[in-house]
């Protein structure tokens, strides 16, 4: 039953976005009692964290670092791009990750993890924690700039000029982060 309510959970954050999700809502459309996802989840915050956790799996088993012979800098990009793409996908869920950053989600860590040891191995012209916070913060920023709408679909076409244009700002900012040059 916990995995059909966090699957649930999910399409429904998906259609009705954040503001609209309530737990309410969720046992309507499992046509449930509500206290049958309390007894899963203590509150909304908790159902919020457990779906955190989903998604990031399933962006971890999307990633195949290990299977690629890729330098580390190509693989850096492959994740930041991966992780775009991702933001883009669950962007409620991305929003509630940025609008509660006090709190500490270990499929977070672990992902921020992921891109500073790939950024050590890639030796960065600055420091490698604020080259971390420079890359997310441009991937959260571009990802926002893109799903302005978020229920809208973007056309094929628009959808493929728009990541042309972030892999062509990215590897700007690559190359200022990690060679100190700008590309003319």
């Amino acid at each position: 039953m916990k995995e059909k309510i966090t699957n649930q959970a999910l399409r429904l954050l998906k259609k009705e976005g954040l503001k609209s999700f309530s737990m309410r809502k969720l046992a309507e459309t499992l046509a449930i009692d509500p206290m049958t996802i309390y007894y899963y989840f203590k509150n909304k915050d908790q159902l919020l964290a457990e779906l955190v956790d989903v998604v990031f799996r399933k962006f971890y088993e999307g990633l195949q670092l290990e299977e690629t012979k890729a330098k580390e800098k190509e693989k850096l990009e492959s994740v930041l791009i991966e992780y775009r793409s991702f933001f883009i996908q669950y962007i409620d869920l991305s929003l509630y990750l940025i609008q509660s950053p006090n709190e500490e989600y270990p499929a977070v860590k672990i992902l921020n993890d992921l891109i500073l040891d790939l950024i050590q191995a890639s030796s960065p012209y600055e420091d490698p924690e604020l080259t971390r916070d420079i890359l997310v913060d441009f991937i959260h920023g571009n990802a926002l700039s893109v799903s302005n709408k978020p229920r809208k679909r973007l056309k094929g076409r628009t959808k493929e000029n728009q990541t042309e244009q972030f892999r062509e700002s990215l590897t700007i900012l690559f190359h200022r982060l990690f060679y100190n040059t700008r590309l003319t």
